[in-house]
């Protein structure tokens, strides 16, 4: 795990202490910053590996926009958002700007440091998986993938994905006209615990409204009622 770098943008320091101390042990290198300019800046220094944002830095909404900037220069890395604001549309909120997931304020540090490492340690394994060129890429129907670049396309069209998005649709992709229970894809995508339904169910949506025509009829992504979810990359 060592020399891998998060940045822990938090305008509260006994928040940023609490981070540091809870993964001193790990050998990550931690670096902090209260705001926006002050991210951006460090960002044009330094390459990091995963985000911890809260929301509310000087103004109430700033995390949300430090997200979709970190977004347009970083597609991949991991974003995690800490944050006080716990109601439901602002989870939701939190999610559909790119991050990966959302800890309410107070958290568990011994928690949160497991969900840090099992991140970094899955996105370190993508990353350095060595196969040939042609290997890395995944033509089938309407779609293409390219796991060099982590990017999909539709019809030749690019399409935007979030890191857990990649993870969620490369799976679909390798697995096509397969149908998949819930428990098999929170065990093959996120495999970090007790499975979360609503989570699945969010980025299923997210993707739907992504890649399908018309996102309340889906034709590439559908629902298998009483079972799951599968993929038909040919739309029919």
């Amino acid at each position: 795990m060592s020399n891998q770098k998060i940045l822990v943008v938090d305008d509260d320091i006994a928040i940023r202490r609490l981070i540091w101390k809870s993964l001193q042990s790990t050998g990550i290198l931690i670096y902090q910053s209260d705001s926006i300019e002050k991210t951006l800046d460090i960002m044009t220094r330094v390459t990091f590996d995963m985000f911890l944002l809260d929301i509310s830095l000087e103004y109430e909404n700033d995390g949300y926009h430090l997200a979709q900037l970190i977004r347009e220069q970083q597609p991949l890395t991991p974003i995690i958002f800490i944050s006080g604001k716990k109601s439901e549309s602002d989870i939701i909120s939190g999610l559909e700007t790119g991050a990966d997931y959302y800890i309410t304020k107070p958290f568990s540090p011994n928690i949160l440091r497991a969900q840090i490492i099992g991140t970094l340690e899955r996105m370190k394994t993508i990353q350095s998986q060595k196969t040939n060129k042609n290997d890395r890429v995944i033509e089938i129907g309407d779609f293409k993938f390219d796991k060099n670049l982590y990017q999909l396309e539709k019809k030749g069209q690019l399409i935007p994905l979030s890191s857990k998005e990649v993870q969620l649709m490369l799976f679909f992709m390798e697995n096509p006209n397969q149908v998949f229970s819930k428990e098999q894809i929170y065990a093959n995508v996120w495999n970090d615990g007790e499975m979360d339904n609503n989570l699945i169910m969010v980025y299923i949506s997210y993707l739907r409204n992504k890649i399908e025509d018309e996102s309340k009829k889906p034709r590439y992504l559908k629902t298998v009622w009483g079972i799951g979810y599968t993929f038909s990359p040919d739309g029919q």
